[in-house]
């Protein structure tokens, strides 16, 4: 692959990767927009946790970091109920 090939493929992933959302309570991936009323047209909804509201974050860095320490986190609850 060419450098500058290789270069427009890391800048096309790049944004990709910026118009994720991500949970901005367990960095899940897994959030649509909440079905409902009309008033409810800017509230997002997160499958994983159940998180409801208009806050979302978009971009990889924070979202992936959030994800790593609330899957350890829940990992470790789930270690101390047993």
């Amino acid at each position: 692959m060419s450098m500058k090939k290789s270069i427009e493929r890391k800048n096309e992933l790049k944004r990709v990767s910026d118009r994720i959302k991500y949970c901005p309570t367990c960095g899940s991936t897994n959030i649509f927009w909440a079905f409902g009323l009309p008033q409810l047209w800017s509230l997002w909804e997160c499958k994983e946790c159940g998180y409801k509201g208009a806050l979302v974050l978009e971009g990889g860095n924070l979202g992936v970091k959030l994800r790593k320490e609330w899957e350890k986190k829940h990992r470790e609850m789930q270690r101390d109920n047993r």
